[in-house]
C-alpha cells in the first residue's frame, strides 16, 4: 500500500471527516499541518494540490484529491473494506443528499467560526497588524487575504452577526432532529456511513460557535453524536498539532 499523506489543520471539522474514515479503514497514513490563521492553505505550493486553497487535501498513489467528502468516497472504493457506502443507488443518493444537507448549513457555521474560535485564536496570539501582514505575505502575495486575517485579528466579535447566523442553524438542527425522530440509528438508516462522518465533526462543534445546548435542543441529535463518540474512531481522530510540529504519523488502531 502507498503512502497516503493528509493535509490537515487544527479544529477544523472537513479534515476530521477523512482522519475518521482513514481510521475505520484501518489505514495508517501521514498528517501535514497547515496554520490556517497565517494562510498556509494560499501557499503557491498547496494550491498546486488544491487549488481551492482550503483543507484537506489527500495525496495517495501520486493522486491529488480535494474536498472531504469526494476524499472519503474515494477512500471507500479503493479500501473497500468496512464498507462506508450504501450498496444500493437510492442509499447512495441520501447519503450524497446528506452532503448537501451539511454542506448548506457550512456557510453560516463558518461566519460564526471566524466571529468566535478563529477571532480568539489569532487574537490571544499577541501577533501585531504589522506581524501578521509580513507572515502572510511569505505565503501569498494576495491582498485579500492579507485584509481578511487584518480584520479577524482587529475586529470586535459581532454579537448581531452570530444572533442572525444562530438563527438559520437552528433551522437546520430541527430538519436533522425530525428526521432522526423515525428511530434510525444512523443518517442513512440501519449502517453506519460516510453520511454520519460528514455531519458529526460540524455538529460537534456547535458548542464552540455559541449554541450550548445543541442537544438538549435536539435530543435525537443528541442520541446520534453519542453512537458516533462511542465508534474508536471518533476519540482516535479527535488530535491536535502540538507547538511547532509540522507533521505526524497515524497507525491503524488497534483490533
Amino acid at each position: 500500500m502507498s503512502e497516503i499523506v493528509l493535509y490537515d489543520a487544527a479544529g477544523v471539522p472537513s479534515p476530521r471527516r477523512v482522519r475518521i474514515c482513514l481510521l475505520e479503514k484501518g489505514l495508517p497514513f501521514t498528517v501535514k499541518w497547515l496554520n490556517l490563521g497565517l494562510m498556509d492553505q494560499k501557499r503557491p505550493d498547496f494550491l498546486k494540490i488544491n487549488p481551492t486553497g482550503l483543507v484537506p487535501a489527500l495525496v495517495h498513489d501520486g493522486r491529488t484529491l480535494y474536498e472531504s467528502n469526494v476524499i472519503n468516497e474515494y477512500i471507500d472504493a479503493v479500501f473497500p473494506n468496512p464498507p462506508l457506502v450504501p450498496k444500493d443507488a437510492y442509499g447512495q443518493a441520501r447519503m450524497r443528499m446528506w452532503f448537501a444537507f451539511e454542506n448548506d448549513f457550512a456557510k453560516p457555521f463558518r461566519d460564526c467560526a471566524y466571529e468566535t474560535l478563529g477571532k480568539e485564536r489569532l487574537q490571544s496570539t499577541g501577533i501585531t497588524p504589522e506581524k501578521l501582514r509580513e507572515e502572510i505575505s511569505k505565503r501569498t502575495k494576495n491582498e485579500a487575504y492579507i485584509r481578511f486575517a487584518t480584520r479577524v485579528l482587529l475586529t470586535p466579535r459581532d454579537d448581531e452577526l452570530l444572533a442572525e447566523r444562530h438563527l438559520l442553524l437552528l433551522e437546520k438542527m430541527e430538519s436533522m432532529e425530525q428526521q432522526l425522530a423515525d428511530g434510525r440509528p444512523w443518517l442513512c438508516g440501519e449502517h453506519f456511513t460516510l453520511a454520519d462522518i460528514a455531519l458529526a465533526p460540524r455538529v460537534d462543534m456547535f458548542p464552540i460557535i455559541g449554541i450550548a445546548d445543541i442537544y438538549q435542543r435536539f435530543p435525537h441529535i443528541g442520541k446520534f453524536m453519542e453512537r458516533v463518540k462511542a465508534r474508536p474512531s471518533w476519540e482516535a481522530s479527535g488530535f491536535r498539532p502540538e507547538p511547532g510540529e509540522s507533521e505526524r504519523r497515524i497507525e491503524p488502531l488497534a483490533a
